[in-house]
């Protein structure tokens, strides 16, 4: 059945846009068991390659995209693209260790950033399961490879100019700050084209984003939803526009420094910025189905803006005088 929709889904993306390069990446729930990854080759990542080999174009990248489903694309004379598998550190795949460096993508991942910086290449990095901390706390990958990819990009933050991922199926952003709170690098989360939330209801969400082709700068997301509750009332489904972050937020750019301002400005629950935030991080659910974020729950997204290993993340919550925060989302998370 996974290969079925595996091979569904790829053939509607070629047929639907038949001179766009696609840069696809594991999700969790592509293997005939979810979540487990094996850290070598396998049936799955050998079919990968076979259906996207039109797309990545470089016969090279086949070696680690059948070892471990990773691989990385010139995108343009400018801009590179590095594609990585983080389910291989994922908590809940029971086919990798939680320390060392599964299928050697760390050591790759350094390799490939070490030659973009002599290239003089930027380069964004695009992978399914985001590192830092969800809001109760704890991180999705095993702590050794959540901090470890948190050092690689730092270290690097001179040539990675924006990271992307999915998996939680809400609308949200990070930003990796140094050893001295500077921030480096801006790490942006999709929201799911399936309206699946497990305690918060959406719409679905596609986005646009517009960048500098030549320094990989983001300037700016262009974010659409599908009311589903009016499609459902209409017939026929209808893409509109949420917001633009220009529009909701000002922001002239998505720079680290432009997101951070951001960021300091929503410490406020009260504050409009985090209020329109609330409203997208949900994709505009219906009045029905909308739930107000109290202190406690600002507390805990507020946090994870920046913070994100799981004592970091603790030492800020300290800041905030909220009562039995932790075993509040631990609640939330798991009715």
């Amino acid at each position: 059945m996974n290969v079925d929709i595996f091979n569904n889904v790829t053939n509607l993306l070629k047929s639907t846009f038949p001179r766009m390069p696609v840069y696809p990446s594991f999700g969790n729930h592509d293997t005939d068991v979810t979540d487990q990854f094996e850290p070598r080759n396998t049936l799955l990542y050998k079919q990968a390659w076979s259906r996207w080999r039109s797309w990545i174009n470089d016969d090279i990248q086949e070696a680690t995209c059948r070892k471990g489903g990773y691989y990385t694309v010139k995108a343009s004379p400018y801009l590179r693209i590095i594609v990585l598998n983080t389910i291989l550190y994922y908590k809940r795949n029971k086919q990798v260790t939680s320390d060392g460096d599964p299928a050697g993508q760390f050591r790759w991942l350094v390799d490939a950033l070490q030659y973009a910086r002599k290239q003089e290449e930027k380069v964004i990095i695009t992978a399914h399961i985001p590192l830092g901390v969800q809001p109760n706390g704890e991180t999705e990958l095993y702590k050794h490879q959540n901090d470890r990819l948190i050092e690689i990009s730092n270290q690097y933050s001179d040539v990675i100019v924006a990271m992307h991922f999915g998996h939680e199926h809400t609308d949200a952003f990070k930003v990796l700050t140094d050893e001295k709170g500077v921030p480096t690098v801006p790490i942006f989360l999709a929201p799911s084209v399936s309206p699946l939330g497990y305690s918060l209801s959406h719409n679905p969400g596609i986005r646009l984003i517009k960048y500098n082709r030549i320094t990989g700068l983001h300037l700016e997301i262009i974010q659409y939803f599908l009311d589903v509750e009016a499609a459902n009332i209409a017939g026929t489904a209808s893409w509109e526009l949420e917001y633009s972050t220009s529009g909701a937020y000002g922001l002239n750019n998505l720079s680290p420094g432009s997101l951070f301002s951001l960021i300091n400005r929503m410490k406020a629950a009260d504050s409009q910025e985090f209020k329109s935030f609330w409203k997208h991080y949900v994709v505009t659910p219906p009045k029905s189905l909308f739930k107000e974020c109290d202190s406690k729950c600002h507390a805990r997204v507020f946090c994870r803006f920046s913070k994100l290993t799981e004592s970091d993340f603790a030492k800020c919550l300290q800041e905030f005088d909220v009562d039995n925060i932790q075993k509040f989302w631990r609640w939330f998370f798991r009715r």
